[in-house]
């Protein structure tokens, strides 16, 4: 997100840096939301450890909503740079790269969804 912000006031197209443009304003705000609300998540859990109380379901929402957040983020931040995000000078070509490995490692984003199903009392 912040790459998306710094790029947004530095790269111009047709004599305007492309932020002032309302398509990527959204695009970067809604990133910003994203991204807030699963420190949010990730606060909310590991407040609840720190407290002694219950955490399992929290935990596996921070993980999987955070790892989707992750990759999605990257992807956005990649369109924003347009041919730029591929490239390695530009730090966004590998953070697409490597967010992807946050929904298959440490329990993939199926397994969390397995253990929050669990958590909410539905068995199969």
């Amino acid at each position: 997100m912040d790459e998306s912000v710094k790029y947004a006031k530095e790269r111009h197209a047709f004599g305007r840096p492309i932020g002032a443009n309302q398509a990527i304003q959204f695009k970067i705000a809604d990133m910003e939301m994203k991204a807030h609300t699963a420190r949010l998540a990730w606060r909310d859990a590991a407040s609840r450890l720190v407290a002694g109380e219950p955490f399992k379901k929290e935990a596996a929402l921070a993980k999987l909503y955070s790892s989707t957040v992750a990759v999605d983020n990257a992807r956005d931040a990649t369109q924003i740079h347009g041919g730029y995000g591929f490239m390695n000078e530009y730090p966004v070509a590998c953070m697409w790269r490597d967010s992807k490995i946050l929904e298959i490692g440490e329990g993939t984003s199926e397994v969390q969804r397995m253990l929050i199903a669990r958590e909410l009392g539905l068995t199969g």
